[in-house]
């Protein structure tokens, strides 16, 4: 990286975001604060701060308020995990660096990217930036930011800035997942007597809902964030959901699953489906699944909503204490009552290395053994939700 004469300012910058990142107790506080203390440096007005599936790179959520207009967002998402562009997150999250700036990606011949003729130029912006937010276990999200217009242009001081901020969001963000869980109800799954039934979602082919189930609107409202424009009929009561075709106000998550199903290869082998999941505004988080609809009518793709059960997010749960995936693999076979002799038979290691890794687990999640390990995994994402449940049904 470049020296330069502002190096201790780019210290005070980057000790400023990352406290508070600390300080936030929830993704849009998170981003929110990241962005106010950065402001020196970024000052961007079209910039985005999401979250991803550490296991898929998947969109989960995020802050959006200050993103591209609503307008836009299908077609960026559209790019993104459909027809691909430079800087895909995938793609950063495979380099040596966490920061990817669009011209410099396209050898300055940005019409090279679809993002920049359909998106980034059309806005009156010149480049785009992003920063992964990653630490040693995973990817957590990222920043994009919107460069160029009326602000100034992403020089060495932001760079380096953003590289110095890119591993300490991501461990925070980290943190922030396990929070969030807690603070839903252990595994952050929707408690059952709390739960309204689940959405069907079908989209056309600019990702337009041409039909939604009564239940639609309030599980659309509940997956965006705060500040974000409402769809129709995400009243508190969920009703009110129109029939036909309605205007824009999906949440990104769902059109990210959305796109990314029509971008899988159809033929044999392939189901046409595609899972992934998402927080919610106030009732934990959920599971998002869309299919492929090639029949006749308008619709191309279906995604249901619906609650997640507390067996789906132990990939999460891993990743979010850094487990390795072979770490995680063995925890897995713990929490299915398997010996040391079994799991050296299932994963063809010696019970020896077996044992590495257990102690390796142990000390990662805080706990002594095997049965404090299953114990705490339960206590901490099983439990609390069956307490809500038993409250409900008055057990």
């Amino acid at each position: 990286m470049t020296r330069y004469e502002g190096a201790g300012r780019v210290g005070r910058i980057r000790d400023s975001v990352v406290a508070a990142a600390a300080a936030a107790r929830g993704v849009d506080e998170f981003f929110a604060g990241v962005m106010r203390a950065a402001r020196p440096v970024f000052r961007s007005e079209v910039w985005a701060g999401i979250t991803v599936d550490p296991v898929t790179l998947m969109n989960t959520g995020g802050h959006y308020r200050r993103a591209v207009p609503l307008r836009y967002l299908p077609r960026m998402l559209d790019i993104e995990y459909r027809e691909g562009d430079v800087n895909g997150l995938p793609q950063l999250a495979r380099g040596p660096g966490p920061v990817g700036v669009l011209g410099e990606a396209v050898g300055g011949v940005r019409d090279r990217s679809p993002r920049y003729r359909d998106i980034i130029r059309p806005l009156g912006l010149t480049d785009e930036v992003r920063i992964l937010l990653r630490d040693r276990y995973g990817v957590w999200g990222a920043l994009i930011l919107g460069t160029g217009g009326d602000t100034p242009p992403y020089g060495p001081e932001a760079d380096a800035v953003a590289r110095a901020i890119a591993r300490p969001l991501g461990e925070s963000l980290r943190r922030l997942h396990l929070a969030r869980r807690a603070e839903a109800g252990g595994d952050g799954a929707v408690p059952a007597g709390d739960c309204p039934a689940p959405a069907l979602v079908l989209l056309d082919d600019a990702y337009a809902p041409v039909q939604l189930s009564p239940t639609a609107g309030l599980w659309l409202g509940e997956l965006l964030a705060p500040g974000e424009p409402r769809p129709p009929g995400s009243g508190a009561a969920g009703r009110g959901a129109p029939a036909g075709r309605t205007e824009g106000g999906l949440p990104p998550a769902l059109y990210g699953v959305a796109a990314a199903v029509r971008a899988a290869a159809p033929g044999p082998g392939s189901s046409g489906s595609l899972a992934s999941w998402a927080h919610t505004r106030s009732r934990g988080r959920v599971r998002l699944h869309a299919w492929r609809m090639d029949g006749p009518g308008p619709a191309r793709v279906a995604v249901a909503v619906e609650p997640a059960g507390p067996g789906e997010h132990i990939a999460l749960v891993m990743a979010a204490h850094g487990l390795t995936p072979r770490e995680a693999e063995i925890t897995g076979l713990v929490l299915h009552g398997r010996s040391t002799a079994e799991i050296s038979r299932l994963t063809r290691l010696s019970p020896y290395t077996v044992q590495e890794h257990l102690t390796s687990v142990f000390d990662k999640t805080g706990v002594r053994g095997r049965r404090d390990l299953v114990a705490t995994l339960f206590a901490r994402h099983v439990a609390p939700n069956m307490l809500k449940d038993a409250e409900t049904e008055g057990v």
